[in-house]
């Protein structure tokens, strides 16, 4: 075997344990705040040790994961007030970052919002929808939208609130498969956001986007409370 056909075996590996490691934290199987030893789970999943301290990376660069002086990797631990406070900060960033997106957005920027979109509702559509395709094609949209804008600054620090809630958003994704409801809102609030750009109406995107977070932030699903409250108390 080639160098090439190793790596390429290789990153499938990683990411086999990655999609695993997901999948438990969906389940519950892992929870907020649980220690991760790397070779513990690498005999439960029967591989080397390298893929997963890989799959750890990346879920620390997502956001689901953090190390801690002395004790190692772990899932991030949030609280109710954390997950609201952090709603607040996003009120305050992404309706500007919005705002100023609607001011110079072209008519190719839309086709590549409404093609990310399309692939949203498509697997909101699908008999068995993946929680975590939904939570990945709705972190695309937004920052399609906030990247636009160029401020940069402000898409970073957009950029780490939302893997600050990676933890929360990737189970909240669950709602969109059980509830049929609240993906159908969620595809409304897309369509709204992509009309605002079409009509240049960037007071009426600002005004829908902070309503939209204001919403969440007020109203932290109870599904999701209840997983955060029965992990602390583990």
């Amino acid at each position: 075997m080639d160098k090439e056909s190793k790596k390429i075996q290789h990153l499938t590996v990683t990411d086999q344990v990655l999609e695993q490691l997901m999948d438990w934290i969906m389940d519950g199987k892992i929870h907020m705040g649980q220690k991760l030893n790397t070779e513990d789970l690498a005999q439960q999943l029967g591989v080397s040790r390298m893929p997963v301290r890989e799959a750890l990376t990346t879920l620390k660069k997502q956001g689901l994961v953090e190390t801690i002086p002395y004790i190692g990797a772990r899932v991030v631990k949030l609280t109710q007030n954390d997950v609201r406070e952090i709603y607040i900060m996003r009120k305050a960033l992404e309706p500007v970052a919005a705002y100023y997106t609607c001011k110079k957005i072209t008519q190719e920027d839309i086709e590549i919002i409404e093609k990310i979109q399309l692939k949203l509702e498509a697997e909101m559509q699908k008999s068995q929808p993946s929680a975590k395709q939904i939570y990945i094609y709705n972190r695309e949209f937004h920052f399609a939208i906030y990247n636009i804008s160029e401020m940069t600054r402000i898409c970073d620090s957009i950029k780490m609130l939302w893997d600050n809630l990676a933890f929360y958003k990737l189970i909240y994704g669950l709602t969109y498969v059980c509830d049929e409801k609240a993906a159908k809102n969620m595809i409304s609030e897309h369509r709204e956001y992509l009309n605002a750009l079409k009509a240049g109406d960037c007071d009426l995107l600002q005004k829908e986007l902070s309503d939209s977070l204001d919403k969440h932030q007020s109203d932290v699903p109870y599904k999701v409370s209840s997983y955060i409250d029965d992990c602390i108390d583990d």
